[in-house]
């Protein structure tokens, strides 16, 4: 199956996630409050690295490899916001439901970059390796103590 095949069928599993999660957050009742807030709080942080990429992409635009901003901590800042913003579906609906729905999404999200990142490497070639081998996939934390330590030397 082509790689763009692929991609579609991913996000339209992602499209369907979503929706289902939001009907079942809605149906059913929340146990805990306190575990909303924190939803909601997730949530506000993906929505965050998610607006964030947005800009940066568009005032960097794609025709290059974008290694600045949020760029230069994760590569695939979007996609990490997206999948904690499907992350805080957990605390928001508090149900089996809504837990199986995330893992299919963050699962779907994770091979989309895992796609994403076959395509740089084809359109960008070793310039995306050294990127690569500079900037974390995801991992937020390893990209700060990466980059702090790029700027001290």
């Amino acid at each position: 199956m082509r790689r763009e095949t692929r991609d579609k069928i991913l996000m339209i599993i992602l499209g369907v996630v979503f929706f289902l999660n939001i009907i079942a957050i809605n149906l059913f009742p929340t146990i805990s409050e306190e575990l909303v807030v924190v939803g909601y709080t997730i949530f506000g942080v993906g929505a965050f690295l998610y607006i964030l990429s947005v800009f940066t992409l568009r005032g960097k635009g794609i025709s290059n490899i974008v290694d600045s901003g949020i760029y230069g901590v994760v590569r695939h800042p979007l996609y990490l916001g997206a999948m904690t913003m499907f992350f805080s579906h957990i605390f928001l609906g508090q149900n089996w439901i809504v837990a199986v729905g995330t893992v299919v999404a963050l699962v779907c999200c994770y091979l989309i970059i895992l796609l994403d990142e076959e395509k740089n490497l084809e359109k960008f070639g070793d310039d995306y390796k050294r990127y690569m081998e500079k900037v974390p996939r995801t991992n937020f934390v390893v990209g700060i103590i990466r980059l702090l330590r790029r700027r001290k030397s």
